[in-house]
């Protein structure tokens, strides 16, 4: 079979959140293959015709597309832009070239691209298991296997290296402290925001929110969701966490509670910044997860919701 030119082998299109992710799976296969990630970061769409370039590779200069798609995905921004070229290219060209890779827990998947698009094994293989099958989507798709030369090689190691030290920097500095607390306050403030939705539009789940800069509490039925920020330094985040826990009690930012609570969950999370330079929470063990602080916001009230007790739900 006879396959036409392509200047990238596989583009990825992704939510701000999951360019973490990307880039770990990029690093995996950009010695074989040519990639082509773009870039989230708002000043860098502002000043280049984001647009246009979208077309162009997402509309004929990438063998195949990878999708890691969540339920928001495609709704508005940059992924709203890549879903309306994907579907063209669709319209024209079939399905093929897309790779969709659900990301949420349980999987969310959009009605227009087949199953057989889909692979449905990051929670199982991860990262490692991901570039593994986009490698063979791409050889299938007629692309080859470039091997890496040693400069190559170096310049990607010095990159490597070159970003380590800068993200270090950022951490250690009071730059970084500011922009942890000017998070932190977004995610507080998108806790906030989620629960007043609920007491709005919901009749029985009944949530009561206290909060200061560092410390905030969501409780419901019997169950507290503790959010807190733990600052060992004014001028470095070295050491610094944010720790989320789950309470069964009622719990308060300021006074002792009215009986002794016993904690059903903990994480602990970390302020940093990804090789794209979003801002946002790595997961300080298991998946090492990196997560802006909407997400995180939405994870923390999702695991307040998933505790309220089955048996009271009819109350």
């Amino acid at each position: 079979m006879t396959y036409r030119a392509f200047k990238f082998d596989v583009a990825f299109s992704f939510l701000k959140g999951d360019e973490d992710l990307v880039s770990r799976i990029d690093t995996l296969l950009h010695d074989r293959f040519k990639t082509f990630v773009p870039s989230r970061r708002e000043e860098f769409i502002a000043h280049t015709d984001f647009e246009r370039t979208v077309h162009r590779v997402f509309g004929r200069e990438a063998r195949i597309v990878t999708v890691l798609y969540r339920g928001s995905w495609g709704r508005t921004g940059c992924t709203l832009l890549e879903e309306t070229t994907l579907r063209n290219r669709a319209h024209e060209e079939g399905y093929d070239f897309i790779l969709l890779i659900p990301v949420d827990i349980p999987p969310s998947l959009p009605p227009w691209i087949p199953k057989k698009q889909t692979w449905l094994g990051l929670d199982r293989w991860g990262a490692e298991g991901m570039a593994a099958v986009i490698d063979a989507r791409v050889q299938q798709a007629g692309g080859t296997v470039h091997a890496e030369t040693p400069l190559e090689h170096a310049h990607r190691i010095e990159h490597d290296m070159a970003f380590e030290e800068a993200r270090r920097r950022f951490v250690y500095s009071q730059e970084g402290v500011r922009s942890a607390q000017s998070e932190l306050a977004k995610l507080f403030d998108e806790i906030e925001r989620i629960s007043k939705d609920i007491a709005q539009t919901t009749q029985k789940i009944l949530l009561r929110l206290d909060r200061d800069e560092k410390h905030l509490v969501l409780s419901t039925r019997g169950i507290s969701l503790d959010v807190a920020w733990f600052l060992r330094s004014s001028n470095t985040l070295e050491q610094s966490s944010l720790h989320i826990m789950l309470w069964k009690g009622l719990l308060f930012v300021h006074g002792a509670a009215f009986e002794k609570p016993r904690r059903l969950d903990h994480s602990e999370f970390s302020f940093d910044r990804n090789p794209g330079g979003g801002l946002g929470w790595r997961e300080s063990e298991g998946e090492d997860r990196f997560l802006s602080s909407a997400e995180l916001a939405e994870e923390c009230v999702n695991l307040l919701l998933d505790r309220i007790p089955k048996d009271r739900m009819g109350e």
